[in-house]
């Protein structure tokens, strides 16, 4: 059972105002105007982008794509090759493989835990030719992933200044990553010690990436040092630069659809061998990224990245009630220049017309498969007059889709750039992102709830707490919404609230 939400209560007082009037088009209204504070579609009743939830089961379905993969590597990811041409190499995302380390008792200190860290890397990548280590930049001033990490670390956050005698006996490795200048220090000391060790090795190829830093052991990387954020595009850098390195074999090791995307998309830039290494225990696996490039075919791979950042992930949010697998069926569905005008998204400073207009039909096919609908507007209001759905259960408006398609250009625009080394990227201001109090927040919509006259109709001007009929809504027999003056009294809270419960069955996607 659930409350009835205010903003399902806003929305139905709305349409009886628009119904008794016979001078307001309705169909336009639904079709404009979203009726609710906050455009439910994309965004949480408490105005916080939805999570996609459902992300890393794009690599599941992508993954499952070619009817066989040639060559199938062994689950650990190793190969019988034995050319005497044949380059093998390892590139590992470093914060991945440091959030699953194991912590023994003998581990007192930091300089312990890179000995540690060390040589559980030896063992694990050691006997490849090259091994390139690669770890996220924490030094960016309002990241848009702040509030992204804020939800993993939740609210115990402890920051540890990092040095050699950091006494870290009792701190599980979760609890010394929950901070990101800790972990800023952190990539920063185990990146030195390890090449530091490596550099005493002879023979050795060893790449280190670490904030705008970039190390190797046998050749000059200064052309590798990046001002990019996060080590997912920092990965596909350093993969097309061992392919031009001479690599004849790349293995990609990581747990992040995002840089399985970023992968794919690139495969036809790399060498003819590239597998994703990912998942633990009897789930590693390595994965052929050449048979699900050609399963896709040229355009849905060069529109991976956009479908990627429009249908969900941690910086753009995703449709509510359409998770992954639902967004890839639309993916498939819509046609070929559907999917060319969505691959261009990122590649200029703004978004075109025509790839807008592609977006619109892409989401009219999420919401109704096989539909002849193109245009938002008349989605909503053929799902409200057919399905009378209203809320969460009806598509963005134009407004509120615009700005989710300028988040998710932005992303694209962040992915475009991945073998960039240092990308000039503008703000993200203007790009479905606003500054408030040295954070970046998500802009839901630039048009108002409603127009201005009807929204006059629904609101009472009340100070205290609408106890009498001295209120216009109590008096009309409607619930006051955020919309009235009361909801600004905390000390008075209101007592005309729409309490009606019901079935959560009944707001369920079919």
């Amino acid at each position: 059972m659930i409350e009835l939400r205010e903003d399902r209560s806003l929305f139905a007082r709305m349409m009886m105002v628009c119904r008794s009037r016979r001078d307001i088009d309705l169909k336009e209204m639904i079709g404009l105007y979203e009726f609710a504070l906050v455009p439910r579609s994309v965004f949480a009743s408490d105005g916080s982008m939805l999570h996609c939830s459902s992300k890393s089961a794009l690599m599941a379905i992508l993954e499952k794509l070619p009817s066989r993969q040639p060559d199938q590597e062994s689950s650990d990811g190793t190969t019988t090759d034995t050319a005497a041409s044949h380059l093998k190499v390892t590139i590992i995302d470093g914060m991945a493989e440091l959030q699953c380390l194991d912590k023994p008792d003998w581990v007192k200190n930091c300089t312990q835990l890179a000995d540690h860290f060390i040589d559980t890397m030896e063992q694990k990548y050691g006997l490849n030719d090259e091994v390139r280590l690669i770890f996220d930049r924490y030094d960016v001033t309002m990241s848009l992933k702040e509030a992204t990490r804020e939800k993993r670390r939740g609210q115990d956050a402890v920051y540890y200044r990092i040095t050699d005698s950091t006494s870290i006996s009792k701190v599980s490795i979760k609890k010394i990553l929950s901070h990101t200048k800790t972990k800023m220090e952190l990539t920063i000391h185990l990146a030195e010690k390890a090449m530091e060790y490596f550099r005493r090795q002879r023979g050795r190829r060893v790449v280190v990436a670490w904030g705008s830093e970039c190390k190797g052991t046998h050749k000059d990387v200064k052309d590798l040092e990046s001002n990019q954020e996060e080590a997912d595009t920092k990965i596909i850098l350093h993969a097309v630069d061992a392919t031009s390195d001479g690599a004849t074999e790349i293995q990609i090791h990581s747990p992040d659809t995002d840089v399985f995307v970023l992968a794919l998309r690139r495969e036809p830039e790399l060498c003819g061998n590239v597998s994703f290494v990912t998942g633990k225990g009897r789930n590693r696996r390595a994965i052929k990224l050449e048979p699900i490039v050609q399963a896709l075919g040229d355009a849905r791979t060069a529109a991976l990245p956009a479908f990627h950042a429009l249908s969900g992930a941690d910086n753009t949010g995703c449709f509510s009630g359409h998770a992954k697998p639902l967004c890839w069926k639309a993916f498939l569905n819509v046609d070929e220049d559907v999917v060319r005008e969505m691959a261009k998204l990122g590649t200029t400073l703004r978004p075109s017309d025509e790839t807008m207009k592609a977006i619109e039909k892409f989401v009219c096919e999420l919401y109704v498969p096989n539909t002849s609908l193109t245009t938002v507007k008349d989605l909503r209001w053929w799902l409200f007059r057919k399905k009378q759905a209203q809320s969460e259960r009806l598509p963005p408006t134009q407004g509120a889709l615009r700005q989710a398609v300028l988040r998710a250009h932005y992303q694209a625009m962040v992915w475009n750039n991945d073998v960039v080394a240092n990308p000039d990227i503008p703000s993200p201001e203007n790009y479905g992102w606003e500054k408030n109090d040295n954070r970046w927040l998500p802009v839901m919509t630039k048009l108002p709830p409603a127009p201005e006259a009807i929204i006059q109709l629904v609101k009472c001007g009340c100070k205290k707490q609408c106890a009498n009929n001295r209120c216009q809504c109590r008096r009309n027999g409607l619930a006051c919404t955020d919309l009235c003056s009361c909801s600004d009294e905390e000390d008075e809270p209101c007592q005309n609230v729409f309490t009606e419960v019901v079935d959560d069955d009944e707001y369920n996607e079919e």
